[in-house]
Formats: structure tokens, C-alpha cells, sequence
């Protein structure tokens, strides 16, 4: 597929008012750009599948659907910004070429092809189920199997095939398949389930339902649609950045017209309504099970007490996530994830869009834990969240047996979201240092048999130091942090062959028991976990992890064709999980935010404190000393999961979402600062995430960080004609996403090319002035320092020239502090040119040494 990005104007027709007006101005459009030609004539064929009108670019977006003899080509879908009655942006992912196409009618009926698609992925059984059309509703909230006839591509044929999307029983999977609908093998794959799970314990949670569970009820009446809620209201995160408040009536009656608990003519009193039906899945059965009841007032007023275990707060718990997703839907609405673009919602009130697919989501699911899921079928279909119990991970699992001095030591740890679990009763060993001592490297067979390995934290991943020290023999393994590293992070990672359990403890402990050993004397430990030492902590109560997943369905509802256009699999560049961080601190900032105090997501879920690093590998801040990752640093991030290689999504995302936390502090300054982004869409916070709100409309189906790059751009051109595209260049340059990155090739997550450089109508903006770069003493003696202003942070690159113009010196440099002390060493007395060089910025300095 090739993908095409456009800024032109090519066609000037007025009055462009019907999807059939459209289908012609675009028809003429791909007719007369002769970039986009096509290797057969009936590959140019498409129909307009959705129309969205943007009330921020005054434009209509328009989702265009491939099709082929009538039927649609799989992820064969474009994007036009059609302003003005002509077409001023457009970007797609049309196939242009195919050797054969298989015929239009298939062969394989649609059951067995479905039970094909089963059998092949060892899935048991769906009987009975109920196979509908693609858009075809259901009155019920089970879980039916949707199909539609689509072409796919493979080896340059076109293959005629069934896509199905289907919930898979007893699991979170919600899975989009599509069968050869002649051969009945199986051609593509996708998970639509997204996770945020960082660890795992693999434990089971023994405790159950107890509460005084009440049926649910529903209630046909005309009454006002009052109603009032104890939470932690946005932009609360969490326990740790706030108390709860009882708020009335929060709804916004322009997203919300019924409020939050009528759907058409009926108004229920339970945690139920048109955005959302909240209830509890402690038993994982993926059905409704409690939901609180606030009367005929609905006043949803419960108790909370969060040293009590989670069960007793499940009332107060479904509520929270009711109000969250609630209100994170309001306020979208209004920044443009209305009905037309295919947003949440039972009823749509007659304005378009598909309706019938509200959020179900579930407090306290114990299907899982330490984590929370997200899954997004196409329109009409009920999407669904998944909330689970974070464990309290820094308690103590490893135990000194000798020497006996150490006993009353009591380090903390984190274990593994890979390999055996511990159990209360442990394993019990010596410890033996890893002959290689960050296990990088494989270990001769049988020289750690027996022994419980310890290793340094650094330089390879979790999975591969473990490995290692498995393969050596060893019973378990502990790691410590290297001396850099200043948290205890999450063992992430996944790979089944890892048999033995394993633990990150501190550099300190770490540090003592490798010198105990080094002097002669013997360290024996026992690692165990006692599941009565561990605090479940409710996801539902952090604000920041329920917007993060809330935020997966903005993102895949609006890019593409709303549900399969951000496929790890086919861009590994997938920056998901950075939208849904972005989504996540901006709906979270606080009155008294600002640039320089960095921000971690889901401190509260894994019980740390408010100025925790969270569950990224730094904190968001535009303060290279805190969070230096460029562009260039998503070159690997990928780790073994069950025998391939996988993008390391999470990783991926913050790197996207490190630079939109920049972004909005630029348009901060600009525009000014509000930790409210509904109080009026002038100031720079609102300005900044209805700009990403607009790129996501506009972003071709499968975005790397270039393309998603070009529709923030476009997003600007499009709603300001372009007053923030320097602005946004420069920010994005300054993180390695200049005028020159590459991201190579969609499939392989180890090509891609940084660049700090600006486009050249944006170098004169980028001039640096006297007042933002200092360089002092000048005349300098043996040392001189250069200040740098936080736009230059990043790689600087230095020249130094004498007065004759000949270059003396260079030096490249990563600045992450604003003063940076330099030595005239090399130097003789006399006057030199400084040329410096940063994030597409130029500047020339005279430097006088006078020794």
C-alpha cells in the first residue's frame, strides 16, 4: 500500500452538500493528480463511508472506503478534509497494485468459515452463537459474532475473505479475523483488545463477592434527570491528588441531552445510562453483574475506605467509573468525538452515526489484575472496558538466612511479569554472581546449577538477563538497579520459556549482598511472597488509567475506518498508548501546573506516592535532565513475546507522548495556561488538544510518527491557516521528528532516522536572539559557560571558527541542563566565532580568550 499526503488544492466546486457530490469531487480529484494512478481502473472505486463535519477546521472529514466489484478492501481507506467546496487535504492507504483477484462470490458458507477460523486459532466452541452483518444491531448485550465479504491483500492478490469480529468466550480478547472465504485458511489477525498490563503476578484473588448485591432496575418515567455523585471529580487523578466531592447535575447538556441515565424513554437508577452501563465482574464472566443503585433521586453517595479491601468499596467503585467515562465523554463531545464521528453512544438523537454501542465497563473484573483493557469493534457495536486490582508491589520477598547479621535486613522488591510466581513457602538458595555481572551475555551451562543468580540491572531487557541465568542452572533470579537507576521499575516482558522466578531489588541491597560474597562469606536467601502482605488497589479510583483506555477508543474510533487503522502489526510505529497518555495528563492538570513540574501516569494504581515516576520509564516534562528521549530511542523497542519479536508499545507511546506534553506547554506559552479545558477554546491547553483531536480525523489509516507528524501540521493549516506550524515543527524537531526523519518501513521498528532540523520557511522564525543564548565571562579565561534556553535542549552542535574563518574546533553535545561549561583548553589567545546549532536553530556568538 502506498500512502499519500496532500496540502493542495486541486478542484474549486461550490456547494458540495451530498455524498453523491462528494463521491464526484473526489473521483475527479484522484483523476487529475497523476501521483495517484492505479494499475487497474476498478481500484479508483470506493464509497464514501462516513461524513463528519469538524466545527474547529469548519470542514467536513470524509472516511472513504476502497471497494472491488462492490466490496470493501480491507484497511483500503482514505481521509479527505474537504473545506470550502474544494478537497485541501487528503491521505490514504488505496491499494494501487495486485497482480489477480480472486472472484467476488465465495465459496465457504459464513458459519464454516467462522468455525475454521476457530479451529485454527485453537478457540473453543461459540455455540450457540448468533452471526450478524457488520452494522446490524442486536437488542441484547452478549457478545454476537459480526461479519462482513472484504478483499484482502497477500503477495500482491487480491483474496476474497470473511472478516469476522467476535468477543472470545471467558478471555478479553475481541478479536478481527478474516478467512480466505474460499480455501478457509486464515489471512489476517488483530487483536482489538488493548492492555495497559505492566506485571503480573499470575496469583489467583480468592476474594469474592460479599456485597449486598441489589438487582438492577430500570424505571419508565418522565421525571428530571437529576442526579448526584461522591467521586474524585476530573481533573482529580486520583486518591493521591485529591478528595472526593458530591457533584450535581455534571453533565453538558449538549453531549449529554437526557443526562447520564436515560436511554430513550427510559430512565434507570442504577449506574446505566446512554454513554455508559457500569457494573462489577468480579465473577469474569464478561456479563452485568452489580450495579449501585441511587434511588429516585439517584444520589450515588457511598462510602469509601481504602485501607478496607477493595469488595467493601464496590459501590463507591462503579460509580467512579461511571462519572469518569461520563464525563471524559461530555468533554470530548465537545472537542469534536461527537455522533458523526462515531463516538459511544446508545442513542444518537437522530444526528447521525450508528448508535447501539455505549460502553460497557466493569469495576473489579478478577479476570485479570494489574491492569485494564479497552476493546473498540466498528460502530454499533458495544466497546467495553475492562477494570482490574493493582497489587501493592514494594513489600518484602526476599528473606537472609545467612549470614545471620543480615536477617533484620528488609528490602523491598518487585517480581516479574514473567516466569513462575513466588509462593509463601519459597525457594531457598545460595546466591551466586553472574559471571557476566549484567547477564547480557549467555552463561556456560550448569555454572549457576542450584544457585539463585544475582545480576545487574542494564544494557538488555529483563526477559534476556533472566534467560541467561536460567539457562546457567540457576533456581531464581534476583536483579538489582545499576547505580543510575533511581525507581524499581516494572519487570515487564514476556517469555514462556522462563521457568524460574525473579525479583528486582534496589542498587544498595544489591550492592551488599554481591561485596558479602566478595569477602568469603556465603549468602543464603529465600524468596517467597505472602499474598496477606499485599494492598489490591482498584484501578477504577485513578481518573489518569480510566481517560488512558477511554482514550484508546478516541483514537481508534476516529483514525481510518474506526476500528482497525492502528495495528501494531502493520505500523509497529503504533503510537496508541501516547494519545491515551496525552489524553490522560490533559484531563488531569492541575490549577497550579506548569512546564517545569513533570507528571507521571498511574502512580496511585501501583501505590506509589503523587510524585511517583508511575508506570513510564521517566516522567512527561519538556526538562531534557528528566525525560531526554528522542525520536531516534524508539529504534528497538521491541521484546520477545511467545517466540517473535513484538513492538513495545507502551514504550513507543511515550516517546509520542513526550513530545504532545511539549507541544502543549509551547502553545502555553503562547496562548496561556487552563487546567480546565472547558472554560472557554482560546487558551493554549484547549487549543493544543483540540489541534490532536483534529489530527487524529485527519491521520492516514496505520500512522507512524511522520505521518501523524503532518496531521497535527495539517490539523493546524486546516483551523488557523497555519499561525502554530512553525511552533509545531520546532517541537517536534526538537525531539528528533525534524524536516528530515524517516521512519522507514512500516513493518520493522529498528529504521528509523532522527532530525532536529526545521522546514525552510520556519528557519527564520527558529533565529535565536542575543537575550535567549548567553555566553559568559566574555573574555573568557580557562573555562567559558553558554546558557542555553529550554528550546536547545537536546543535541547541540558547536563549530568554533578563528578570525581568519577556518574551523578549530566541533563538538556535539546533549544538552539537558541550561548552563554548560566549556574549556578553552585547546585554544590559543585571540577572538573566535561560535556557531551553534540546535532543533533547527542557528546562532553565531563572538568568544574572546584572553589568558
Amino acid at each position: 500500500m502506498k500512502k499519500i499526503v496532500l496540502s493542495i488544492a486541486l478542484l474549486l466546486v461550490s456547494g458540495i452538500t451530498t455524498a453523491q457530490d462528494y463521491h464526484q469531487l473526489l473521483k475527479e480529484f484522484l483523476k487529475q493528480n497523476q501521483e495517484q494512478h492505479f494499475s487497474r481502473s476498478g481500484l479508483s472505486d470506493f464509497t464514501v463511508d462516513n461524513e463528519d463535519y469538524s466545527e474547529s477546521m469548519k470542514a467536513s472529514v470524509l472516511k472513504l472506503q476502497q471497494t472491488l466489484h462492490g466490496i470493501p478492501v480491507f484497511n483500503g481507506v482514505a481521509t479527505a478534509l474537504i473545506k470550502e467546496g474544494k478537497v485541501s487535504y487528503f491521505a490514504d492507504n488505496f491499494v494501487r497494485e495486485m497482480r489477480t483477484v480472486t472472484s467476488p462470490a465465495p465459496v465457504l458458507e459464513v458459519e464454516s468459515a467462522f468455525q475454521k477460523a476457530l479451529k485454527i486459532k485453537q478457540i473453543s466452541d461459540h455455540n450457540p452463537f448468533e452471526i450478524l452483518l457488520f452494522h446490524e444491531k442486536t437488542s441484547s448485550l452478549q457478545h454476537p459474532v459480526k461479519y462482513r465479504l472484504t478483499y484482502f491483500l497477500e503477495n500482491q492478490e487480491l483474496k476474497l475473505g470473511y472478516e469476522f469480529h467476535f468477543h472470545e468466550q471467558q478471555s478479553s480478547n475481541y478479536w478481527n479475523m478474516i478467512v480466505d472465504a474460499n480455501t478457509g485458511t486464515l489471512l489476517h489477525e488483530q487483536n482489538l483488545t488493548l492492555s495497559c498490563n505492566f506485571h503480573d503476578h499470575n496469583q489467583n484473588i480468592t476474594e469474592k463477592i460479599t456485597a449486598n448485591k441489589k438487582e438492577n432496575k430500570s424505571n419508565v418515567f418522565k421525571s428530571a434527570d437529576q442526579a448526584a455523585y461522591r467521586v474524585f471529580p476530573i481533573p482529580i487523578e486520583s486518591p493521591n491528588f485529591g478528595n472526593r466531592f458530591l457533584v450535581a447535575n455534571p453533565w453538558f447538556a449538549d453531549a449529554s441531552p437526557q443526562g447520564w441515565h436515560s436511554v430513550g424513554n427510559t430512565v434507570f437508577t442504577i449506574t446505566r445510562g446512554n454513554n455508559v452501563y457500569a457494573y462489577e465482574d468480579q465473577n469474569a464472566k464478561d456479563i452485568p453483574g452489580f450495579s449501585p443503585d441511587g434511588g429516585s433521586a439517584r444520589v450515588f453517595d457511598f462510602p469509601l475506605n481504602l485501607d478496607q479491601p477493595p469488595n467493601n468499596n464496590l459501590s463507591a467503585s462503579v460509580t467512579q467509573l461511571f462519572y469518569s467515562i461520563n464525563k471524559s465523554h461530555d468533554i470530548f463531545y465537545r472537542l469534536g468525538f461527537t455522533e458523526t464521528a462515531r463516538n459511544f453512544q446508545n442513542n444518537n438523537f437522530g444526528k447521525g452515526g450508528l448508535g447501539n454501542d455505549e460502553v460497557l465497563a466493569e469495576s473489579q473484573d478478577l479476570s485479570d489484575q494489574n491492569n485494564s483493557t479497552f476493546y473498540t469493534p466498528p460502530e454499533g457495536t458495544n466497546p467495553r472496558m475492562q477494570m482490574f486490582l493493582w497489587s501493592s508491589q514494594l513489600i518484602q520477598r526476599l528473606f537472609y538466612n545467612q549470614p545471620v547479621s543480615a536477617a533484620v535486613r528488609q528490602p523491598v522488591s518487585r517480581p516479574a511479569a514473567f516466569g513462575t510466581a513466588l509462593t509463601s513457602t519459597g525457594i531457598t538458595g545460595d546466591v551466586a554472581i553472574a559471571p557476566v555481572l549484567d547477564a547480557c551475555s549467555p552463561v556456560a551451562s550448569g555454572i549457576l546449577a542450584g544457585k539463585i543468580g544475582l545480576a545487574e540491572r542494564g544494557n538488555c531487557n529483563f526477559t534476556e538477563k533472566v534467560k541467561n541465568i536460567q539457562n546457567a542452572g540457576a533456581v531464581a533470579a534476583v536483579i538489582y538497579n545499576a547505580a543510575s537507576s533511581t525507581d524499581l521499575v516494572n519487570m515487564g516482558g514476556t517469555d514462556s520459556s522462563i521457568t524460574i522466578p525473579s525479583i528486582l531489588i534496589e542498587h544498595s541491597e544489591g550492592e551488599f549482598i554481591k561485596n558479602t560474597i566478595s569477602s568469603g562469606q556465603n549468602v543464603n536467601i529465600t524468596l517467597k511472597e505472602d499474598p496477606g502482605n499485599i494492598k489490591w488497589v482498584d484501578g477504577s479510583f485513578d481518573n489518569g488509567i480510566m481517560i488512558h483506555e477511554y482514550g484508546h477508543g478516541i483514537t481508534n474510533r476516529l483514525t481510518g475506518n474506526g476500528y482497525s487503522c492502528l495495528n501494531k502489526n502493520i505500523s509497529k510505529e503504533q503510537m496508541g498508548e501516547g494519545w491515551s497518555d496525552f489524553f490522560a495528563l490533559m484531563l488531569t492538570n492541575q490549577p497550579d501546573a506548569a512546564a517545569s513540574v513533570p507528571r507521571s501516569i498511574g502512580s496511585f494504581a501501583v501505590s506509589q506516592n503523587a510524585d511517583g515516576i508511575g508506570i513510564r520509564p521517566a516522567k512527561y516534562s519538556p526538562d531534557f535532565s528528566i525525560n531526554n528521549y528522542t525520536y531516534g530511542k524508539t529504534n528497538g523497542m521491541e521484546f520477545m513475546d511467545e517466540g517473535k519479536m513484538v513492538p513495545d508499545v507502551h514504550s513507543i507511546g511515550f516517546v509520542w507522548a513526550t513530545i504532545l506534553w511539549d507541544l502543549h506547554w509551547k502553545f502555553v506559552e503562547k496562548y496561556g495556561y487552563s487546567a480546565d479545558v472547558m472554560a472557554d477554546n482560546k487558551n493554549g491547553s484547549t487549543r493544543v488538544l483540540q489541534t490532536v483531536l483534529d489530527a487524529l480525523k485527519l491521520q492516514e489509516c496505520n500512522p507512524n510518527f511522520i505521518s501523524g507528524r503532518d496531521a497535527v501540521i495539517a490539523a493546524d493549516i486546516a483551523s488557523t491557516n497555519g499561525e502554530n506550524r512553525c511552533m509545531i515543527w520546532e517541537t517536534f524537531a526538537r525531539r528528533g521528528v525534524g524536516a528530515k526523519a524517516s521512519a522507514g518501513l512500516k513493518a520493522d521498528i529498528n529504521d528509523q532516522t532522527e532530525d532536529f532540523s526545521v522546514p525552510s520557511e520556519c528557519e527564520n522564525t527558529a533565529l535565536l536572539s542575543e537575550t535567549e543564548l548567553k555566553l559568559y565571562p566574555n573574555p573568557a579565561g580557562e573555562r567559558y559557560y553558554i546558557r542555553f534556553p529550554l528550546s536547545m535542549f537536546g543535541k547541540v552542535f558547536i563549530e568554533i571558527y578563528d578570525a581568519a574563518g577556518r574551523r578549530v574546533q566541533s563538538e556535539e553535545r546533549l544538552v539537558v541542563q541550561m548552563q554548560q561549561e566549556f574549556s578553552t583548553g585547546q585554544l590559543t589567545k585571540g577572538l573566535y566565532y561560535l556557531k551553534i546549532k540546535a532543533n533547527g536553530k542557528e546562532k553565531t556568538l563572538k568568544l574572546l580568550v584572553a589568558r
